[in-house]
């Protein structure tokens, strides 16, 4: 079972039949998790009032050899429709994700913005 954490390594932008849609990249038991997250419907908000956003796994990296399955068998490891990649340098996993997406030809912008520490 994929389980991930509130921790963003950072966000892929994809455009998808003409609407560009921010997917946090989170820490989980495997290399990284993509999860879409948006404001749950009116609907869902019926069937679950505590749940105020709504989390939609986009796609997950196992590990780094799955990342270099994907760069071998389709040459980028997210498919065509990712239009940029932020990426939050202050994380170990976000330096491994850096040399496939790079390799993916994707288009990175790296930043450094340390996890804050909670307080006791």
């Amino acid at each position: 079972m994929l389980r991930y954490g509130a921790t963003k390594y950072g966000t892929v932008t994809v455009k998808q039949n003409g609407k560009k849609f921010n997917i946090d990249i989170r820490d989980a038991n495997c290399l990284s998790a993509f999860i879409y997250v948006r404001k749950a419907t009116p609907e869902e908000l019926a069937e679950n009032p505590e749940g105020k956003y709504f989390h939609q796994l986009y796609s997950f990296f196992v590990d780094e050899q799955h990342c270099k399955n994907m760069l071998k068998e389709y040459g980028n490891v997210l498919g065509n429709d990712v239009v940029g990649i932020k990426l939050n340098m202050a994380y170990k996993e976000s330096w491994k994700l850096l040399k496939y997406f790079t390799k993916s030809g994707y288009k990175v912008t790296c930043y450094e913005k340390p996890e804050k520490k909670k307080k006791k």
